[in-house]
């Protein structure tokens, strides 16, 4: 790796810096200036980015970040498994920002040994996302839209939520896989919306973020609702699988629908979209009982 030694001997830190944000695992990140090159290891850090105005600072991110458009012409610097460092230290970021459960200390710990700063994300609840805009915005000088992009995002959140008010629990089941069946904990993001949405995670108290699970377990919760990642015109193999298990509320009354993985698992502004159409779903459940 001589090409990576010498990268490394040419690059320096400012050991001070004047802006000091705290990351989600409670790292202060120090730099001397608004940032002005950007590695975006993740595609909710990229959206988010976006939608804050830092677009254009970003000069590398993850081969997942497609949104928006322009984000499509970024170079690409890594994938859920591995990450070129040295064509990240040749691209000389003055930030990375990386997704904690997404990218894991196997990508993120070789980062900090080069010396890049580090800013690590984990948003878990729907409604720390316009902190996230915030912090953002100090990270990259765009405070004052970052400030008004979170006044936007909470006032959508607050109506969505007084919408929700009164309705009755529906038991729902979100899908992440089918051989293995797979789900997500209380402790996830969708998690969260479900109940925005007045629903109950039937796996909330698994112990795993993303835990394995039997049809025998579903059956037994009998959902009254199952979501899973995709699209309602483009149906996935495994969709019609379900009429098997007429015993599931959810499959006698035909409760088993689509979102798109973009909408509800990336942990950014077009999250609210996910939970709109979530929410629209469970109404739909609601009168089938």
């Amino acid at each position: 790796m001589p090409g990576l030694m010498l990268l490394l001997l040419c690059f320096s830190w400012p050991a001070v810096g004047a802006i000091v944000v705290v990351d989600d695992n409670g790292q202060e990140v120090r730099l001397d200036k608004p940032t002005q090159r950007i590695i975006s290891l993740a595609p909710n850090i990229t959206e988010v980015l976006f939608h804050i105005g830092a677009g254009e600072q970003i000069v590398g991110a993850d081969e997942y970040s497609n949104y928006p458009q322009a984000a499509k012409q970024i170079l690409r610097v890594n994938n859920h498994a591995a990450a070129n460092y040295e064509l990240i230290l040749s691209l000389k970021p003055d930030l990375v920002i990386a997704w904690q459960s997404g990218n894991g200390e196997k990508i993120i710990a070789p980062l900090r040994k080069l010396g890049i700063p580090v800013f690590v994300v984990e948003t878990r609840k729907i409604d720390a996302i316009p902190d996230l805009f915030r912090r953002f915005g100090l990270l990259t000088g765009h405070q004052d839209r970052a400030e008004q992009r979170a006044i936007e995002f909470t006032q959508q959140l607050n109506g969505l939520q007084a919408a929700q008010l009164g309705k009755s629990l529906v038991r729902t089941f979100y899908q992440i896989w089918d051989e293995p069946l797979i789900t997500l904990n209380g402790k996830h993001m969708v998690s969260d919306v479900i109940a925005l949405c007045g629903g109950w995670n039937i796996f909330a108290e698994a112990v795993p973020l993303v835990p394995y699970v039997n049809i025998e377990s579903v059956v037994a919760a009998d959902p009254q609702m199952i979501i899973a990642g995709g699209s309602q015109e483009e149906q996935p193999r495994w969709y019609s699988s379900w009429q098997q298990w007429q015993g599931i509320s959810a499959v006698a009354n035909r409760q088993i629908y689509l979102i798109p993985s973009d909408l509800m698992q990336r942990h950014s502004v077009r999250i609210l979209e996910g939970a709109e159409i979530m929410c629209d779903y469970m109404d739909r459940a609601r009168n089938q009982e």
